[in-house]
Order: C-alpha cells, then sequence, then structure tokens
C-alpha cells in the first residue's frame, strides 16, 4: 500500500508543480503593467506635468522677499545700508493666471490619457508577447514531432530495402525530408528564442508554462457599429487631442490677457540709513518704516507682441481642432480595422481546423494504401507535409484570433488594466 502511494505521489507531484507554475495571459499582463520601463516612463512624465498647475497658481499668490543691501559713497566716505522684509501681491493679471491654471489642467488630463494610451499599448505588446511564445513552442512541438515521424519511416524504409522490399530511391527521399525536418526545427528553435526575447522585453519576465490565451468574447463589442462608437467615446488617444485642444482654446484667453491692465500690490517693512543699496521698496529712516503702495499698469502699445501672440494662439486652437479631426478618423479607422482582422481570424481558424482533419484523413488513407503497394512514398511523405502545414497554419491562425480580439479591445480603448480587471501593484510606486 505505501510504495502504492508513493508512486502515486511521484505521478501527480510534477503534474501538481507545472500547473502551480502555468502562467495565464493575465499574469503576463500584470507583469508588462507593473515592470515595463515605457509604462513607468510615462506614468512620471504624467506626474511631473501635475507640477505646471502650482507653477501656473503660484503667479497670483503673494511672495516674501527679504531684502538688504550695503553701498558706499565715496564723497562721504561712509557705509549706507538698508534691509526689510516686502510682500509682494499681484491683484489683477488680465486673468492670465486663471486662464493658464485651466490650460495647464487640460494637459494635464491629456497627459493622463497619453499614459492610459501608452498602457494599452504596453498591454497589446505584452499580449502579442505572449501568444508569439505559446505559437513558436506549439509549432516546435510540431516540427519535432513531424521529425520524430521521418526518422521512424527511414528507419522502416531502411529495414524494407535491407529485406529487398525497398529501392534505395525511397530511402534517400525519406532521408531528404528528414534532413529538411531537421533544418524546419532549427528555425522554429530560434524563433522561439526571438519570441521569449521580446517577452522579456516586453513583461520584465521570463516566460515559464504559458498556458495559452483565450478571446476576451464578453468584453468585445456587439458589432462593428458598437465598436466605432466606444471608439469614439473612449479612446484615450481621442480623449487626449480633445483635452489639448481645450487647453488651446484657454490659452488663446492668456494670449488676450496681456492686452488688459495689470495692477500690484507691495507691502514693506524694514529699517534704512541713507540712501538704499536696492530699489524697490527702499527704506531711508534711520527707524524702522512701514511702506504699502499699489501699481498699476495698462498697455498701450506694446510693439505688435501681445497682438501677434493673439493671432498666434488663435491659429494654434484651429491646429488642435483639425488635430482632434484627424485623431478621430485614425481612431475609427484602426476599430475598423481590427474587427475585419478579427472576423478573417475567426474564418481562417475554422477553415484550418478542417483542413488539418482532412490532412490526417488523408495521410493516413496514403499509408495504408502505401502499404499494399498502391501509393508510393513520396505520396506518404507529401502527405505529411501537408499535415505539418495546415497543423502550422491553424495555430497561427489561433493565435491570431486571440490577439484580433484583444486588438479590438485595444482599438475601442477597453484595454486598460482596469478594464481588464488586473491586479498587480507598479514598480513605479514602490519607492515613493
Amino acid at each position: 500500500m505505501k510504495r502504492i502511494l508513493v508512486t502515486l505521489v511521484a505521478m501527480i507531484a510534477p503534474i501538481a508543480m507545472a500547473e502551480a507554475h502555468a502562467e495565464p495571459l493575465s499574469s503576463a499582463l500584470a507583469k508588462a503593467y507593473r515592470n515595463n520601463p515605457t509604462l513607468n516612463a510615462a506614468r512620471a512624465g504624467a506626474r511631473a506635468s501635475a507640477y505646471d498647475i502650482d507653477i501656473a497658481r503660484s503667479a497670483m499668490h503673494p511672495k516674501i522677499t527679504w531684502r538688504s543691501g550695503i553701498g558706499y559713497n565715496s564723497s562721504a566716505a561712509t557705509n549706507r545700508g538698508t534691509f526689510g522684509i516686502v510682500l509682494d501681491q499681484t491683484l489683477f493679471d488680465g486673468l492670465q493666471t486663471t486662464n493658464n491654471v485651466e490650460v495647464n489642467k487640460a494637459r494635464q488630463r491629456a497627459a493622463e490619457e497619453n499614459t492610459r494610451n501608452t498602457e494599452q499599448n504596453i498591454l497589446f505588446e505584452a499580449t502579442e508577447a505572449y501568444m508569439d511564445v505559446v505559437l513558436t513552442r506549439r509549432i516546435v512541438a510540431l516540427r519535432k514531432q513531424d521529425l520524430d515521424f521521418l526518422k521512424e519511416l527511414t528507419r522502416s524504409e531502411i529495414a524494407r530495402h535491407q529485406a529487398g522490399e525497398r529501392t534505395r530511391t525511397n530511402i534517400a527521399q525519406a532521408e531528404a525530408r528528414r534532413a529538411a525536418a531537421q533544418a524546419e526545427l532549427s528555425l522554429a528553435h530560434a524563433e522561439a528564442k526571438r519570441a521569449q526575447a521580446t517577452y522579456r522585453q516586453v513583461t520584465g519576465d521570463e516566460p515559464g508554462n504559458l498556458t495559452g490565451g483565450k478571446v476576451p468574447v464578453k468584453m468585445l463589442p456587439a458589432n462593428i457599429d458598437k465598436a466605432l462608437a466606444i471608439a469614439a467615446k473612449q479612446h484615450p488617444a481621442l480623449l487626449a487631442k480633445r483635452h489639448l485642444a481645450e487647453g488651446a482654446m484657454f490659452n488663446v484667453a492668456v494670449s488676450e490677457g496681456k492686452l488688459l491692465p495689470t495692477v500690484k500690490g507691495a507691502i514693506g517693512i524694514g529699517r534704512g540709513e541713507g540712501n538704499s543699496a536696492i530699489d524697490a521698496m527702499a527704506f531711508d529712516g534711520s527707524a524702522t518704516e512701514q511702506k504699502a503702495g499699489i501699481e498699476l499698469k495698462v498697455p498701450i502699445y506694446q510693439g505688435g507682441k501681445a497682438a501677434a501672440e493673439v493671432r498666434r494662439s488663435k491659429e494654434d486652437l484651429e491646429k488642435s481642432n483639425f488635430t482632434v479631426d484627424v485623431q478621430h478618423a485614425e481612431v475609427q479607422a484602426k476599430a475598423a480595422s481590427a474587427w475585419a482582422q478579427y472576423q478573417g481570424a475567426l474564418a481562417t481558424a475554422s477553415a484550418n481546423r478542417a483542413a488539418v482533419k482532412a490532412a490526417k484523413m488523408a495521410k493516413d488513407g496514403m499509408m495504408a494504401e502505401q502499404a499494399i503497394g498502391q501509393r508510393t512514398l513520396l505520396n506518404v511523405l507529401e502527405a505529411q507535409a501537408d499535415v505539418v502545414k495546415a497543423q502550422v497554419k491553424l495555430a497561427t491562425a489561433e493565435r491570431e484570433t486571440v490577439v484580433g480580439g484583444y486588438r479590438i479591445l485595444s482599438a475601442i480603448g477597453r484595454l486598460g488594466a482596469k478594464d481588464l480587471g488586473l491586479v498587480a501593484r507598479r514598480a513605479d510606486t514602490e519607492t515613493r
């Protein structure tokens, strides 16, 4: 009884270990979301752009400055100095600060959408990388099976030749196909290594026991019209362009504000002797003094600079609006193309399944007929080649089906980590 239990444990343990290390597509996507340097750089850029809002707001905040200076009067041969604290406050700047804050808010929203677009692009790249590893490993297995079959067939032909049932030509044909299969297997191994390198680049980790992906059917739109509508409403690349156009509109108001009056005020307290060595809020008396003042500036003529900036900002706004139209057309085209590719992949996969089944039946029939002298070895070899070709095409079509489903999600803006329900702590937040 103990021996039986030990045997069962020995049989089950490798299977359990393989299942424990099985890596679904969602795991690869989580790794890419966490580790990809391009995505982490985009996040850092979005965080940096948020500080532009604070920088813009600071123009209307009070500024407190310690001012001090010392000078030398050569005629009197005396030193003269002053010191004090001055508070400067902009009271009105033609609403430039208010509108500039709105410009940077719009740019921040655009940066967030661009980051979300980068996130979706990286996750799609991870999907392709994952499925490429699955495909190339599957092709390696198919090529190995083909080589094993041809090796056995060659041994069989050699044995029959020695028994006087086959000619040397049959052996040569079998050996030629075996050599070609060996070359195909070597190429398949090289392609698998390339796919694994791409996987490491995108996800930051080695590919483990990949279980293969499935088409996210429940997340896909019902038809192409709904796909186009969703893309027009929520694709991050398009939303980013719209936010930039919104910022360009406020930038026009910033330029127009330069034509309006500005009002600034200042309050200071300090002490000085003689003439000040500094200009603003000079304290001239020997006792402590308090000073306050308001300055009004009304632009009359600025050499045409402000007017030119207004005209340029309006042209920039027009350009931004056209850019939105261009992006909208691009998003719609990609969504339509993704839908067509997916439908084509479904049809191709279905046809290739039938082709594989038919090719196997044909090969089995060829082998049976060859055994009774109705078919030649060359017929069997060609039938085997047709089987392998059909199997490779099927594997490729099934890869395209899964990738095609995720391509649709990327094209309509639904391939984000939240959309997919990924649970992964980002590497760029660990040190923050």
